[in-house]
């Protein structure tokens, strides 16, 4: 670990504590470290392995690191030394979330941002990509945009015969039309918003983590696939409009945080817990190979549904990694004729790809799939991250195991 972080910030690559905490995880997992005795990965541990390797906390100044190869984005970050900064990207997108008191119903991201349709769009709406999005000058909520998604709500409220309670800021913009007819609105007061609005209890803070996480988690996989400090960072719009709603997904995925945030504000009466529901604890949950194919299945399941792949000719993970065909085969065996056969045509044996023509093409379909306006898209994404980063910690096993022995032959 040590080594790792004299390395990155030789280059000019800046740290944060969630980089930190996330590369020692990747080390552990190297290491076959059990979970229960890997580190809390604490704020002590982070306060001390940072006056360990000298990390200090640094704001980049001025635009001079933008023409560095070795530049970075962020304007904050752990450091050895004082480093130029660099020209940030002006994108700005405004986000609104609701979601119901105890956590079991959130309803898609009002996003707000300043072109209609912006190139990483790809001459697409917003509607199209899957996403509630509008535009204007500022990026910013204003009454027309408002009364034209709560009306929307409204309907479909009505849609479903249920009427309710919609608690919202003060804000100016939040002016609600005449004609609901299944939702009644009522603001906070404006002296009280801080301390009684259940989004600023936690909710706004867990979704920010969760998507922190997931941008930092992508930006690694980018610098360890080779990618230049100073393009790392790099991301779209689109990109990142994927990301925030995969961390509002991950948001209360145990029905706990929304919850305990509407506790917090001490605005409804004590809330049930007894509906929690408890984390499986399934071995198939801790092994990594069943974790892949599960992600498999469930990926080809979204193939089948879109009409991709027809549903005969589905088959088990089982089927795809042992056909019966190779079974008949091991049964019958081989004669001196076929052994034959086999050596002469070896030269038509197709070697099996390396770990970094692997990575590649990870790469390529990536790309691919960026352009792919359907969920199954966004999960063969989530998988080919994962497998590119176990593809990497097989070549750092690789040559962890390597010694200066095994280039030496015995006579």
């Amino acid at each position: 670990m040590d080594l790792w972080v004299a390395k990155v910030t030789s280059v000019g690559l800046q740290l944060t504590g969630e980089v930190l905490r996330q590369k020692w995880r990747v080390f552990a997992d190297l290491g076959d470290i059990p979970e229960e005795e890997r580190l809390t990965l604490s704020d002590g541990w982070l306060t001390r392995f940072k006056e360990r390797n000298g990390l200090k906390r640094f704001k980049c100044h001025g635009k001079a690191g933008s023409v560095d190869p070795h530049g970075m984005p962020p304007d904050t970050g752990l450091s050895n030394r004082v480093r130029s900064g660099v020209k940030g990207k002006k994108v700005c997108l405004m986000y609104a979330f609701t979601a119901n008191a105890d956590g079991s119903e959130k309803l898609q991201p009002f996003v707000i941002g300043k072109a209609q349709k912006p190139r990483a769009f790809n001459k697409k709406t917003g509607a199209q990509l899957g996403f509630y999005y509008r535009n204007n000058a500022k990026a910013w909520m204003t009454t027309s945009l408002y009364q034209e998604w709560l009306l929307d709500f409204d309907r479909r409220m009505g849609e479903q015969g249920r009427k309710i309670l919609l608690l919202q800021d003060n804000f100016s913009g939040h002016v609600p039309p005449r004609n609901l007819q299944h939702i009644r609105v009522e603001n906070f007061e404006p002296n009280l918003t801080s301390h009684v609005q259940p989004n600023d209890a936690g909710i706004i803070r867990c979704f920010k983590a969760h998507y922190r996480r997931a941008y930092i988690s992508r930006s690694i996989d980018r610098y360890e696939a080779g990618i230049t400090p100073s393009e790392i960072y790099d991301i779209n719009q689109l990109e990142a409009m994927r990301l925030a709603n995969e961390a509002w997904r991950n948001v209360d995925t145990r029905v706990t945080t929304i919850r305990h945030c509407w506790g917090k504000a001490g605005i409804l009466p004590a809330l049930s817990t007894n509906a929690v529901p408890v984390q499986c604890s399934d071995s198939s949950t801790r092994d990594p190979i069943a974790r892949v194919e599960q992600s498999v299945e469930k990926t080809l399941d979204a193939l089948q549904a879109t009409g991709a792949l027809q549903s005969s000719n589905s088959m088990t993970i089982e089927s795809l990694l042992n056909p019966a065909e190779e079974q008949d085969f091991m049964k019958e065996g081989s004669s001196d004729q076929d052994i034959w056969f086999d050596d002469v045509n070896e030269d038509s044996f197709i070697p099996r790809p390396t770990h970094r023509e692997a990575l590649k093409a990870v790469s390529v379909i990536q790309r691919y799939a960026q352009d792919i306006d359907e969920p199954f898209a966004r999960k063969l994404e989530n998988l080919l991250a994962s497998f590119g980063r176990q593809t990497r910690l097989e070549d750092i096993q690789s040559a962890m195991e390597t010694q200066l022995t095994d280039f030496f032959t015995r006579e």
